[in-house]
């Protein structure tokens, strides 16, 4: 009721996850303009607790290849340990200083805006929770990527702890994949690619006695 004292707790490992996936998207933003070009712009964002999702303007999909150079300079610039500023600072200023840029995924309402900077490599009107430092991200994971439309390519990724745990899971898979294959992890791609050409030869024959 209005005018009771009521008592808050906040889920702190929760609120850091989300805090990581927030700034990584601010560093994964970086990377790929860094990486692919300046008319990379972000188009849309979401972040839970167990992933997020960093979608820009991109002409064409992106390729394994690229996305592991992408990969690489995001984790590059966690590993700078580059300090994370937010500061409250009225429309007309943040406009003259940094530019419309600042309205990455969207137009921001209100004449006071929250400005999050991370210097030299981002800055937005943004008003999500995040880290002190990029070090704080621990570590970006990207998933995957994908067109969902003609303009604009999707990039899922994690940080953090469920980076981490994304990790570990496709450590496991790969040490299952070899325990299968009976080899070891190094040589789980010469050993499918030989069991693969094994296979079509195989279906070669096959064909061969039809005809």
């Amino acid at each position: 009721k209005v005018n009771d004292k009521a008592k808050g707790e906040i889920d702190l490992a929760r609120r850091i996850q989300l805090a990581q996936h927030h700034t990584g998207t601010h560093i994964l933003n970086a990377a790929v303009r860094r990486l692919l070009g300046r008319h990379i712009y972000q188009a849309g964002a979401k972040k839970t607790p167990e992933k997020a999702h960093l979608d820009v303007t991109h002409y064409q999909s992106i390729t394994e290849e690229e996305l592991e150079s992408i990969e690489k300079e995001a984790n590059k610039l966690i590993q700078e340990k580059i300090p994370v500023n937010s500061k409250m600072v009225s429309r007309d200023e943040a406009e003259k200083k940094y530019g419309t840029s600042i309205y990455q995924g969207g137009a921001v309402p209100g004449k006071i805006l929250r400005i999050v900077e991370v210097p030299e490599v981002d800055v937005e009107a943004c008003g999500g929770t995040h880290l002190n430092n990029t070090k704080e991200a621990g570590y970006i994971k990207i998933i995957k990527s994908n067109k969902i439309s003609d303009s604009i390519v999707r990039i899922e990724f994690k940080s953090g702890k469920a980076a981490q745990s994304e990790a570990n899971k496709e450590s496991t898979l790969l040490e299952e994949t070899a325990l299968l294959l009976n080899c070891s992890k190094y040589q789980v791609p010469s050993r499918a690619e030989e069991l693969f050409n094994k296979w079509k030869k195989v279906v070669k024959k096959k064909e061969f006695k039809k005809d």
